[in-house]
């Protein structure tokens, strides 16, 4: 039988509104049988003038399509190409649409026969893909993608992804191949007949040994850790000394002295603080001690951290350099808690779920694709949204484990032993729940960035009772006997009478009525929140956008929360002596959402500290309410001082003032810790300068604009003398945006590149701002610590305002309990600390130079200046105006100029 022909197509166009605008560029290539057979392309000439957006998009301009034939001078040639082919694009809608409507310009009636949308098929396809954005799926594939959004390169690019996916499927086994199709029945394209064929013309053969089958699931078998043996007998000077050697490392005494205090902690089972100067390769010492520590005694480590990024880089690149150096065997693995694993027992369940929704069952054959592939069973490989996560979460809570299920943690559990190196993050660390048992896997621990674990602690140990969240979890259930779970209970008690299974007779109706008043007192629950909303003294808080009321009265909260409770504990009745699989399902739900309620009036009750918060102030479905249940100090102790042997508590930011008290009081215990303070090697004088600006005008929150003006002269001074790229901190987007406004405007920066954080994307502006010369990066909080800024020339760090958080912030509020002194025992040392986190972005090697301008004169100023002059030390420091500022400029460039050219010579 002849294989279909798949015509790829890009369409480049003046805009995407489908009634004006028109194509400009078409790109299309042809696959038969999964390879590629033919290409077409032209440019597209239009009588619209082409937008400078788009212009700047797809570096197609004007004078570019003066010689290029109209659409309608081609269309008859591209209808014929088109013909009998299977039409692929990604995002098919805007590619489809757009054709069709140029066709029927030309009086040709274009239908074609199947629609592949590779957006849907790569979603499918790449399940542990973080974007589905065409250029990083090339650049996570390896296909090489020059100049995005041109329709040529984009189709080609297509094409290559859709036989990579194609490839992937053929080769999976036919059970999996047959679920795949059953499923995608349910998708908006037709991906389901090009599976029927794959599944109709599939080599049925044995599951390979790399393979196992539980119920319907293939599932790639786990692999157990060997024990591994390390022959070395050295001492940790010998091999630091022999990876330095090999990695071509510089031999740094101050390195080998930090990994030497690490692993005295680790030998004598103590407790320990260390501050490790910013960029003095703090995470390489403590693999060294961790892995000495592992060759000396047996034992093994758990190395917690705060980001992603440096569990990544410690698992992808150190450990990775670690084993190609020393040529033995380094057991290194990521430990999460119990709820982050997946069993093959809850995919089996969801699978099995009727639920049809299009996102739901996307995430069915996402599931079946990345259990033939994961090593872990980590859900969060998947990356989960919206609609899926609530969904996952839902299944998780109320999933009742099914008999000889196989857990993924259960393989973390069994090859701890042979783990030498555990890598985990804080909110896993001290994770509250009862069923976390990843301490029992390790006795001791090395906690880096150790300054944030009490915002973890904060995360931990405040719960929440959210709108949006409680609707989502009753909706589950259904309203009607036709709906959802309530469906599922009408089909049973159907079943009984028809078929006379031996169970109780269910009522039916009353459960209904039951549910639907439930759904009511929800209603008005939430409506009593936003009325005490409305009427209380509302604070805003201009970072995550969202409205606070921190006093309200909660007695007729608690009215509800007892009524709405009383009325679930009722409807748990109708299940009494009841064990059907389906009941025990909506029971396990209906005690979901109970337990929800109980805790909440439990801690209102108990007179915990708790807060409203809205993001639409007139929109109830956005309300939260969120309660503290324990201190923050009584966590950090019981989940993280007593846990562990030997502890390290390892920062760049550890100190306030010189001094370790302040870090010690977030513990309850009054116990010994051995305290280390390095000197700060990475900077010197020479390297940095902080300038104090003094002709910029007092903040004064009712009317920054003269404020905001000074910031944008100095960034013009800066780019204009320098011509190098600058990340500007700020501690209100606000004012991150009338600064970002100003900058767009100004020509002085039509060369520059200016990036402004955003939600989600700030991975790929980091990239972005480090891979231009010229460019401009503006961010909060989130950039105050914790990435890269890379740059071969003079750097810059500009600071709008001392970070200090708000009064009406809602830590705050949350932490005023806990000290006799909020401000001097609290906020000082926070924003202190991330004051020094914000002046680390700037020098991270021996090689970095720079200057760092801070406008906040509250510096210099302030009643408590003197705690900020411990961050300053190792800087040299000028005050003036900016026409020294520029003096001073020109004399850094000077400098560096010179030190570059005596270093080529």
């Amino acid at each position: 039988m002849t294989q279909p022909c798949y015509a790829v197509v890009d369409l480049e166009t003046t805009g995407n509104q489908l009634d004006y605008d028109e194509i400009i560029q078409i790109g299309i290539t042809f696959v038969r049988d999964n390879k590629i057979i033919g290409t077409y392309h032209s440019m597209v000439k239009t009588d619209l003038e082409i937008p400078p957006f788009i212009q700047a998009l797809t570096s197609i301009e004007d004078e570019m399509l003066k010689q290029s034939p109209y659409f309608h001078e081609i269309a008859d040639d591209i209808y014929k190409q088109l013909e009998g082919c299977i039409f692929v694009a990604h995002n098919v809608t805007f590619d489809l649409n757009f054709i069709k409507k140029s066709f029927k310009k030309c009086n040709i009636r274009y239908r074609p026969k199947k629609v592949l949308d590779t957006l849907e098929l790569f979603k499918v396809a790449f399940p542990t893909d973080k974007s589905y954005q065409l250029s990083e799926l090339a650049e996570a594939h390896g296909i090489t993608l020059n100049n995005a959004h041109r329709a040529d390169e984009d189709a080609a690019t297509t094409a290559q992804l859709m036989i990579l996916a194609f490839n992937k499927f053929e080769a999976l086994h036919l059970d999996t191949l047959k679920q795949l199709y059953y499923l995608s029945k349910n998708l908006k394209y037709d991906l389901h007949d090009i599976l029927f064929e794959m599944a109709r013309n599939h080599n049925h053969e044995q599951l390979s040994e790399d393979f196992e089958q539980f119920e319907q699931i293939i599932y790639k078998k786990q692999r157990d850790f060997k024990a591994p043996t390390v022959n070395f007998d050295g001492t940790l000077k010998d091999l630091y000394t022999d990876i330095t050697e090999k990695l071509n490392l510089t031999y740094r005494p101050q390195q080998l002295y930090l990994a030497e205090i690490i692993l005295e902690q680790l030998m004598h089972s103590e407790k320990a603080m260390i501050e490790a100067p910013l960029g003095s390769g703090k995470s390489f010492s403590y693999l060294l001690a961790s892995l000495m520590y592992n060759i000396q005694t047996g034992k093994h480590v758990m190395i917690s951290t705060n980001t992603k990024l440096l569990q990544n880089q410690l698992l992808e690149k150190d450990i990775p350099a670690l084993k190609s150096a020393l040529n033995f065997k380094i057991n290194a693995s990521l430990i999460k808690s119990k709820r982050d694993y997946i069993s093959l027992g809850l995919i089996s369940q969801i699978l099995k779920d009727e639920s049809n929704n299009y996102e739901v069952s996307i995430l069915k054959m996402q599931l079946l694709i990345w259990i033939t592939e994961t090593h872990t069973g980590d859900i969060q490989e998947l990356d989960l949204k919206g609609g899926q996560k609530m969904y996952y979460e839902q299944k998780l809570e109320t999933y009742v484990p099914v008999r000889n299920d196989i857990n993924y943690f259960n393989f973390i559990k069994r090859n701890a032993k042979n783990i030498q190196i555990g890598i985990t993050n804080h909110a896993h660390l001290i994770h509250a729940s009862h069923d976390n048992t990843i301490y029992q896997l390790f006795d001791d621990c090395i906690i880096d960035e150790a300054h944030r674990l009490p915002d973890y602690a904060l995360n931990q140990v405040t719960n929440e009772l959210s709108y949006s969240d409680v609707k989502y979890q009753l909706g589950l259930i259904g309203k009607t006997e036709n709906d959802k779970l309530l469906a599922a209970i009408d089909h049973l008690e159907q079943q009984r009478i028809l078929e006379k299974l031996d169970i109780p007779p269910i009522d039916v109706f009353g459960l209904k009525t039951n549910i639907n008043e439930i759904h009511d007192l929800n209603e008005q629950l939430f409506s009593t929140m936003f009325n005490s909303i409305q009427q209380s003294e509302i604070h805003d808080d201009e970072v995550h956008k969202v409205h606070f009321v921190y006093h309200f009265d909660v007695t007729p909260i608690l009215n509800d929360l007892h009524a709405i409770i009383h009325k679930l504990n009722m409807t748990l009745e109708f299940f009494n002596g009841m064990s059907h699989k389906t009941i025990k399902t909506v029971r396990k739900q209906l005690l979901y959402i109970n337990d929800k309620f109980r805790a909440i009036e439990t801690s209102l009750k108990n007179n915990h500290t708790s807060y409203l918060s809205i993001k639409n102030i007139n929109q109830k479905s956005t309300i939260k309410l969120n309660v503290k249940d324990y201190d923050v100090k009584e966590i950090l102790t019981k989940q993280v001082l007593d846990k562990f042997n030997a502890l390290t508590f390892i920062s760049g930011t550890l100190t306030f003032n010189h001094s370790f008290e302040n870090f010690k009081q977030w513990f309850n215990k009054d116990i010994i810790f051995n305290t280390y303070e390095l000197d700060t090697a990475t900077v010197s004088s020479n390297q940095t300068t902080v300038f104090i600006p003094n002709d910029v005008a007092s903040y004064n929150y009712k009317n920054i604009d003269d404020y905001v003006s000074s910031i944008v002269n100095y960034v013009i001074e800066y780019t204009t003398v320098i011509e190098s790229k600058c990340l500007i901190l700020f501690t209100s987007y606000k004012m991150m945006h009338m600064v970002q406004e100003l900058l767009n405007e100004l020509p002085e920066f039509e060369d520059y590149v200016i990036l402004t954080q955003q939600q989600n994307q700030n991975y790929k502006i980091v990239q972005q701002f480090n891979s231009f010369s010229k460019a401009i990066l503006l961010g909060t909080s989130t950039f105050f610590e914790g990435f890269d800024f890379q740059s071969n020339g003079i750097k810059c760090v500009m600071i709008t305002k001392l970070p200090f958080m708000n009064h009406n912030n809602t830590k705050y509020w949350l932490m005023e309990s806990e000290f006799t002194s909020t401000f001097k025992d609290f906020v000082l040392p926070d924003a202190v600390t991330r004051f020094r986190q914000g002046l680390g972005r700037l020098i991270r090697s021996e090689q970095d130079k720079g200057i760092i301008v801070s406008f906040d004169d509250r510096l210099i100023k302030s009643n408590y200046k003197q705690f900020f002059e411990q961050s300053l030390e190792s800087y040299r420091q000028k005050k003036g105006d900016i026409k020294q500022f520029s003096s001073l400029l020109k004399k850094i460039k000077k400098e560096t100029i010179h030190h570059k050219s005596n270093t080529r010579n």
